[in-house]
Parts: C-alpha cells; structure tokens; sequence
C-alpha cells in the first residue's frame, strides 16, 4: 500500500516539491515586478503560474494517497495540548505535531506579513525529536502534573526549539531578492504557537473546538513585543520566556 511508505520519505518528497514551488512563486512575484507589457517576463510569470497550480493539485493528489487522515489537510487547523502531541503512541504524536505546526507556521508568517516562508514539515519532525531526547523530562512534569509553571516553562522551551528547527532547515536555491523573515518575527511565530499549546494544555483541551487559541495567544505577544524580545535575548531566556507565559496561559481565553 502506498500509505505504508516510511512519514519520513513522504515528508521529504512533500516538502522537496514545496521548495519547488516555492522557488516559482518567488520567481514569478520578481518577474511580475519587473515585467513590461510585451516582455518576455510576462511569458514566464504566465508558464510560473501553471506550474504553480500543477504542483498545488500534485500536492493535494498526494495527500489523498498517503495521508492516514486525508480530510484533516482541508480542515481549520488549531493547536492542541501537550499530552495530545506528546502521548504514549511517539509517532501519532510526531505525525499530529508536525502537521498542525507546519500549517499553524505557515498561516502565522502570512499573517506577520512574511508570505511565501519556506517552511518545512521536516522542521517540526526535528523539533518534536529534539523534546523527547533532551527535555523529555519537562514534558512528562507538564502533561503529568497540568501545574502551570510545568505547562509554561515545557512551552517556554519548545518555543526556542522550534525556531532553533526553523533557523538549520536546508534552504532551497536563493532567489534574488528575497529575505527570510526577521528573527524578531521568527520568535513571535514560534512563540504563539508554543503558547497557543498551552492554553490548551492547562485548559485540558485537546480539541480546541471554535477557540482561537492561535490568534488570542499572538495578539496577546504582539500587544508586550518589547516584553517578548527581552525574553527571548536575554541571558536566562527559557526562565523569562517561561514567567511570561505563566503570565499570560491564566488570564487568555
């Protein structure tokens, strides 16, 4: 079956076209800039294009043949518990945790102002390893105990994990022109979504339902930047990082 190929092949062969198209997007927005009404750019960002929409259907034919939940891809996407991405069951955990994050990522960067990120599933793959092997610890006390100081500082920490994971991902070809986003609006991304993960740890709620825990958790760090930037600069970052979440995770809905 073509579902029992190994997530890790999948992953890579998913996010290998994504640099692709990446890469025509990015092209195509530079030729459009530049082009002139009977040049040949207009050629090329017209051919940019359907690729573009090729590679989109490819895509979505894909995950029709080797996701295990094909419906969950077409569905609003927010985040979940600790526990939810962190049970028992490693890889239900890693697979759930990696899809959420990669859309949760790619949705805040556009809504930062930073459209067409690369960003790659395998990132997040990374980053839910890198907790399990070094702070495996950390997040046993926060699903164990639900105590808020354990949900904020297990957060805390995968918030600098997953931007760490972002930070090495390997690149597709340069494009001229383009610039990755600004660490300032790295940390606010990865942030948000560390937090959003604990509203709805210390809330025991896996399904968040019609909350938006996402968008509440990234005005609320929006609204403290400074705050935000101090914290995760500074010298004991995780421990600053970590009381602001125990700050905010009480008083958010």
């Amino acid at each position: 079956m073509i579902r029992d190929i190994s997530n890790e092949i999948v992953v890579g062969l998913k996010d290998r076209l994504r640099d692709v198209r990446h890469m025509i997007r990015a092209s195509r927005s530079d030729k459009i800039k530049s082009a002139t009404h009977d040049g040949p750019e207009v050629l090329l960002g017209h051919a940019a294009r359907v690729v573009d929409k090729a590679l989109t259907v490819a895509e979505t034919i894909s995950i029709s043949l080797v996701s295990q939940d094909p419906k969950a891809h077409s569905t609003t996407i927010e985040a979940r518990s600790l526990s939810a991405y962190f049970p028992a069951d490693t890889a239900k955990g890693e697979a759930l945790f990696r899809r959420d994050v990669y859309y949760l990522t790619k949705r805040i960067f556009t809504m930062l102002g930073a459209e067409n990120t690369v960003v790659h599933e395998a990132t997040f793959a990374s980053a839910h390893a890198v907790m399990i092997r070094r702070h495996a610890d950390q997040v046993k006390a926060a699903t164990r105990t639900n105590s808020l100081k354990d949900i904020a500082r297990a957060c805390a920490t995968l918030t600098f994990e997953l931007q760490s994971s972002h930070q090495s991902q390997p690149l597709p070809p340069h494009v001229p022109g383009e610039r990755a986003p600004e660490m300032a609006t790295q940390f606010l991304c990865f942030s948000a979504i560390a937090l959003a993960i604990g509203l709805a740890s210390y809330s025991d709620n896996e399904e968040a339902g019609d909350e938006k825990l996402v968008d509440s958790a990234l005005l609320a760090l929006k609204a403290r930047q400074s705050t935000l930037t101090e914290a995760t600069q500074g010298k004991d970052r995780t421990d600053n990082l970590s009381s602001l979440f125990a700050f905010l995770i009480p008083i958010l809905p």
